[in-house]
């Protein structure tokens, strides 16, 4: 059996020993969508506030129908009755409404009844507080807003709600070949196209990116570049020097400064990936290659984020597919596979991109994800495999 820890288990070990403290702020209602909410939010007024009418038509006072319809020849808008549209308030002397359809007004304003026989108090009226009460509950702490909970808020007078405040989330490029976007690429130099993904991806989570400049391969500037980041974000993310190459300082870094809870985990690709915490933050090195970063973000970076956002895990879509070609994966490892799917009339077929050798964007263009499990690596042509969507099915 490997030695490695699980991803399960790195993240059980990393969110017993951290204690977060919660960080909150106050935003407009209509500015909360997608937050979560510290405290249950109740009604501060009474709609309709005094009543309103049920649909649109006159309202007219029921005293004058007690012995049948009444002679409305000689009435008048205004003074024997008034319009009275859906929701609107209307005159205290009118104590019920009759339906637009069920009667006719006059250019001049006198009203004909059509076979409206029987009118009682209170027809076709809202009382007041029939849409909602002063005091009525409208949400409940720790429900992430959508925009129909917001419109409750609104609806209740609530203006501004107090909700768990994005986290912080820095990111530390660090490589001496590495440039930025849009400046030019000499030989041994790479573009840092990992500052975009996880920009990205971090915005997707809800996290607010702290993308910080390309730190050379110098552990005094790694060092420096951290301690920075540790006074401005909630979560640091270090960027490559994970392994054991020459120049891989930074997972050394973090195990001399004796907070390393682990440095190697059984998920690929991002094998040497190493978990820390410094003064109660956690630091996480993620390898490397683009396909590491995105496992690292994706099972990690990502829970840790949502806790502090106190939201769950959301699900994502999967998808049964036949799969085309075996997947080989070792043994007591997590693999993540990037997977093409194509739609045929009889179901969907799957097949793994290629690992290594193969194309970077071809690989993360991929339309699903399928990780591999430990206790059963290899999966067989013809296999029903369950896969996790990267996109929405209609983009296939």
């Amino acid at each position: 059996m490997s030695s490695l820890p699980t991803r399960a288990q790195v993240l059980e070990t990393l969110f017993r020993q951290w204690t977060p403290a919660d960080k909150t702020i106050r935003v407009p209602v209509s500015e909360a969508l997608g937050h979560v909410l510290v405290e249950d939010q109740f009604s501060q007024v009474s709609i309709p506030v005094v009543r309103a009418s049920a649909m649109d038509g006159i309202a007219v006072s029921s005293a004058r129908f007690q012995a049948g319809p009444p002679d409305t020849s000689r009435w008048r808008l205004g003074v024997d009755f008034c319009r009275a549209d859906t929701g609107d308030d209307f005159d205290d002397r009118f104590d019920a409404v009759i339906p637009i359809e069920q009667v006719e007004i006059s250019p001049e304003g006198g009203l004909t009844l059509l076979g409206q026989d029987q009118v009682h108090p209170g027809d076709n009226i809202r009382p007041g507080g029939s849409t909602v009460r002063a005091g009525d509950l409208l949400a409940k702490k720790d429900r992430q807003l959508r925009p129909f909970d917001l419109a409750c808020l609104a609806m209740g007078g609530v203006t501004q709600v107090e909700v768990y405040a994005p986290p912080r989330v820095a990111f530390l490029p660090t490589g001496s070949e590495l440039v930025p976007l849009g400046a030019p690429v000499e030989r041994g130099r790479n573009i840092d196209s990992n500052s975009i993904l996880a920009r990205g991806l971090l915005t997707e989570m809800g996290a607010q990116p702290l993308c910080c400049p390309i730190v050379p391969d110098r552990p005094d500037c790694v060092a420096a570049a951290l301690d920075r980041a540790l006074e401005q974000a909630d979560v640091v993310l270090i960027n490559g020097g994970s392994s054991k190459g020459e120049e891989d300082f930074n997972a050394r870094l973090l195990e001399e400064r004796g907070c390393t809870l682990f440095h190697w985990v059984a998920a690929a690709p991002g094998k040497p990936m190493c978990v820390a915490l410094i003064d109660n933050k956690p630091v996480i090195n993620l390898p490397g290659p683009p396909l590491a970063v995105l496992y690292g973000m994706d099972w990690c970076v990502r829970a840790i984020v949502h806790r502090l956002l106190h939201k769950p895990m959301p699900r994502r879509q999967t998808i049964r597919g036949t799969l085309t070609q075996p997947i080989l994966a070792p043994k007591d490892m997590e693999i993540l596979c990037m997977m093409d799917v194509q739609p045929t009339p009889e179901g969907y077929l799957v097949k793994q991109k290629p690992w290594r050798g193969g194309s970077m964007p071809d690989a993360l263009g991929a339309g699903a994800i399928y990780i591999t499990r430990p206790d059963r690596p290899n999966c067989q042509v013809g296999e029903a495999l369950e896969v996790t969507l990267l996109r929405g099915l209609e983009d296939f």
